[in-house]
């Protein structure tokens, strides 16, 4: 058999598959009112028992807040002890939020305004910067003019970290006074964010204004969605080597530096357990009960619709 004779075998067998044609047999539902009416009445009844499972575990959260940015005895720029009134025991480990009201951390030019290669410690040309972190480029638009050693730097020296939210960094600080209460502040961060987008600079400590390998800086560098939001802070993972933190009265240090003022914010510092599903979140399961719900309707409706169709058919 010639050449031409095979080629001309293989193409009429390459014809007749279906699987390379793409004619396998397929399932083409064909939707009906009944059926249709049965998979939103199913979707719905779905819906509200997960959301009503979301809402009881999250109401068996305890969370604490506490506002503390107009308290007169916790004035801008001092440190103050504050008493937590904790009001039931919370199950370790508890979790350290702080909370900023008001501040529009998803604003477009503020989300933009940041250099990745710098964060990752690479040398940027100046240009680059000017149009990656337009408009804090040098030190003079930070407001800062010492390194992380204390060496003394220009106003034009160029900032580094560069950017509106490395400059609007959150700096209050938080610690119990309390023996054996302490916060662990540690692996508070994305494990990527530490491994693959943070990385020192040569000599960082004399160029850099603030450590870039924080991780309470790498939290504040993923900015928030909604201008009410809480970041991670911490743990609370023993007390006393028990695994509970009795209800009482516990008293907080604040290092009170953040201004909120200007944007009429609002700062909070607040302590949850969490469960299975992560912290207090009611509006996750009323939204499963809502389109459940709407579900519902639509079967109720579709239902109805067909009952009157049938009846003028009827008639």
């Amino acid at each position: 058999m010639s050449d031409r004779d095979n080629f001309s075998s293989e193409f009429e067998k390459l014809r007749a598959s279906k699987f390379k044609q793409q004619k396998l047999p397929a399932w083409r539902p064909v939707p009906t009112i009944t059926s249709t009416t049965l998979t939103f009445l199913f979707f719905g009844l779905a819906f509200i028992t997960i959301g009503i499972i979301v809402l009881v575990f999250s109401n068996d959260i305890y969370e604490n807040s506490l506002r503390y940015d107009e308290m007169p005895s916790c004035k801008l720029g001092s440190t103050c002890n504050v008493t937590i009134n904790v009001e039931q025991d919370m199950k370790l480990p508890v979790m350290v939020y702080y909370q900023l009201n008001n501040f529009y951390q998803n604003h477009r030019r503020y989300v933009k305004s940041k250099s990745n290669d710098q964060l990752l410690g690479k040398e940027v040309t100046l240009s680059t910067l000017q149009d990656e972190c337009s408009p804090i480029i040098y030190m003079k638009d930070i407001g800062i003019y010492k390194s992380l050693d204390g060496t003394v730097l220009s106003p034009d020296t160029i900032a580094n970290p560069c950017g509106l939210i490395a400059k609007s960094f959150f700096n209050d600080t938080y610690k119990f006074v309390d023996e054996g209460l302490n916060i662990d502040e540690t692996g508070i961060a994305w494990q990527a964010d530490i491994d693959l987008k943070y990385a020192h600079p040569p000599n960082y400590e004399k160029i850099q204004w603030l450590n870039t390998t924080d991780e309470h800086f790498m939290v504040w560098m993923r900015p928030a969605g909604l201008p009410n939001f809480r970041k991670l802070w911490g743990r609370i993972k023993t007390y006393k080597s028990g695994d509970t933190l009795p209800k009482g009265n516990y008293t907080l240090e604040i290092n009170n530096i953040y201004p909120v003022s200007e944007f009429k914010g609002e700062k909070y510092f607040v302590i949850s357990t969490v469960n299975s599903f992560g912290g207090k979140n009611s509006f996750l399961g009323i939204a499963y009960i809502v389109v459940g719900g709407l579900c519902i309707v639509m079967a109720i409706v579709f239902f109805i619709g067909y009952k009157i169709h049938n009846k003028k058919k009827d008639n």
